[in-house]
Order: structure tokens, then C-alpha cells, then sequence
């Protein structure tokens, strides 16, 4: 018969403990976070508020850049990042629309927030004309509530939010791009 020493026994019971309340403690932590309301509710700004003004650093050139909700020019904010396959496919669908003309007078920006060398990864972000931007600070984008990548706000002309989604398809870019044009042309 094997004998085991003291010492392995203590630590066997010890390490079965410090499992047994690591597993309680990530549970725990599990029902607090489905339980809670954890944030927003839907990403985005709220429609009908006043969209806030965003400096970005372009990209390529490091150039600086404004976007002035309120200026008399709609515009389509897309909030992308370069290793999402939906952001691939939103910024290929935004400049299939830019380049077929159906985004006349409406301006499109890009904005992420991963470093300007990462906009290689992707061949949608290598081959885009489409302006891209990056946030000069938080700050900068804190009111526009973004969750998660892709995430696609309508402004009207006026500055108001008229359309927020997380969708990449065509169509709800589309939709997207009416109803700021719709709202732009109802303020005239």
C-alpha cells in the first residue's frame, strides 16, 4: 500500500478549495453581469438628439479633420474596425454605394480606433476611396455611445440623429442614406 505524505494531502485539499471558490466567484460574477443592465440598451446616440462634433486624425497623411454635424451636409459616420469581417463588408458595401453615385451629397466617414497600420489587414480598408479617420481622444466619440464595431450613424443636415444600426447590408445602408436625404430635403 502507497502511503501518501502529509504535505500532498494538505495541498490536494487546499487547491480542491481555492477551485471550489474560483467557481463560485466567476458564477457569481456571471449572474451579476446577465442580471444587470450592464449599459445602454441599444449602441448608438438616441434618435432625434443633436449629433456632437468629432476631430480625427486622417488616414493616410495624419492631417486633421472635422465632421460638424449641422453644417447643411448629411453624413454617414461608420465606426469600423479592420479585423471585423462586418466592418469589411459595410465599408465594401459604402463604397459599392459611394462609387455607383447613390451617396451623392452625402458625406461618408470612417472611423477607427485601432492603430493606421492596421488598415492593411483588410483589402475592403486598403481599396476604399472612402474618407477614414481616427478619433483624436475618446472624448471625441463618448457621446455617440459605441458598443461594438459596425456601427453605422445617419445625420441629417440640421445635426440631428435620424438613423443608428449595427447592420453591414447594403440595404440598411440604403435606408440609411434616405432617410437623412429624406429629412435634409423636408428642412428645406
Amino acid at each position: 500500500m502507497i502511503r501518501i505524505p502529509l504535505y500532498l494531502e494538505i495541498a490536494q485539499w487546499a487547491l480542491l478549495f481555492g477551485l471550489g471558490t474560483l467557481v463560485l466567484l466567476l458564477y457569481r460574477q456571471l449572474g451579476r453581469l446577465l442580471s444587470s443592465g450592464g449599459g445602454p440598451e441599444s449602441p448608438g446616440p438616441a434618435i432625434g438628439t443633436q449629433a456632437a462634433p468629432i476631430r480625427y486624425s486622417r488616414i493616410p497623411g495624419d492631417t486633421r479633420g472635422q465632421l460638424t454635424p449641422g453644417d447643411g451636409q448629411p453624413a454617414l459616420i461608420a465606426f469600423v474596425d479592420p479585423t471585423c469581417p462586418s466592418c469589411e463588408q459595410l465599408v465594401a458595401n459604402l463604397s459599392e454605394l459611394q462609387a455607383g453615385g447613390e451617396l451623392g451629397g452625402i458625406r461618408v466617414l470612417l472611423l477607427v480606433s485601432d492603430p493606421p497600420g492596421y488598415l492593411s489587414i483588410s483589402a475592403a480598408f486598403r481599396a476604399t476611396s472612402l474618407e477614414i479617420g481616427r478619433p483624436l481622444t475618446a472624448a471625441e466619440v463618448g457621446g455617440y455611445r459605441v458598443t461594438g464595431t459596425p456601427l453605422l450613424v445617419a445625420i441629417d443636415g440640421a445635426g440631428e440623429v435620424q438613423a443608428v444600426g449595427v447592420s453591414s447590408k447594403q440595404a440598411d445602408v440604403r435606408a440609411h442614406a434616405a432617410t437623412i436625404i429624406q429629412e435634409s430635403e423636408a428642412a428645406r
